[in-house]
């Protein structure tokens, strides 16, 4: 029963929770993380690295870099953020997953207006998303495939295409799971999206699965790009 399920005593999540651990006092890693982002990390030093790495990219592309953006408070900082500090030119990239709330829309516009920003906004087929709902449901219980990894996946195609090689996420996994923890860097590539991401089913799995009711070009903005084509930009991705 739900009122059985052991719960952190700090922020309740259940033991259910993706990657959930609890300590001697009841108290789950996801909070333990938070603790040692508040306390242990220079940001000092953080900061001088992001210094670096801006300096590094300012005004060598059409766009600085490439932040990945649902509009939520995350990817909104970050844009504000690297904008106002550092006047950088990004292009904000969404992958429309198809539930985005209709306030979202307005708190959209009134951002890349404040800001002076580009925005890039996808949304995939919406027949051929239907079938991977209901695939994904059948065989993990979570509909949204199409979700998780047209996030992640779409916007590094388009600093492929558009010659882009920083992108800026805008939170860590640590936030919310353990598949990485703070005092370790999080490589942004195939291995971690395959770990975290995918659900264990990858593009091909799905075109398989779905027997030829989808073509291998649909399933594109949902599969990681080869490693071949992200190291001819010599790419950094960075969650900070």
């Amino acid at each position: 029963m739900i009122s059985q399920l052991r719960r952190c005593t700090k922020c309740v999540l259940p033991e259910t929770h993706e990657t959930i651990m609890f300590d001697e006092q009841g108290v789950c890693n996801i909070c333990r993380q938070h603790e040692y982002k508040q306390t242990e990390i220079d940001w000092d030093a953080r900061k001088k690295e992001l210094d670096k790495l801006v300096e590094e990219y300012r005004g060598k592309y059409d766009y600085d870099c490439i932040i990945p953006f649902s509009g939520g408070k995350d990817s909104a900082f970050t844009a504000y953020y690297l904008m106002r500090e550092y006047g950088l030119k990004p292009l904000l990239v969404r992958f429309h997953h198809g539930f985005l709330r209709p306030q979202l829309y307005e708190n959209t516009r009134k951002l890349i207006r404040k800001l002076g920003v580009d925005l890039l906004d996808f949304t995939a087929n919406w027949q051929a998303v239907q079938k991977f709902m209901l695939q994904s449901f059948l065989e993990k219980g979570d509909f949204c495939w199409h979700c998780h990894t047209g996030i992640f996946a779409y916007p590094m195609w388009v600093a492929i295409r558009y010659n882009i090689p920083l992108i800026f996420w805008g939170e860590a996994s640590a936030e919310y799971t353990s598949y990485y923890q703070y005092d370790e860097i999080e490589e942004v590539d195939e291995k971690r999206f395959h770990r975290f991401v995918d659900l264990g089913i990858t593009a091909q799995d799905m075109y398989v699965r779905l027997d030829g009711a989808v073509s291998e070009r649909d399933l594109k903005p949902f599969t990681y790009p080869p490693i071949k084509e992200l190291r001819k930009m010599s790419m950094d991705v960075c969650n900070p």
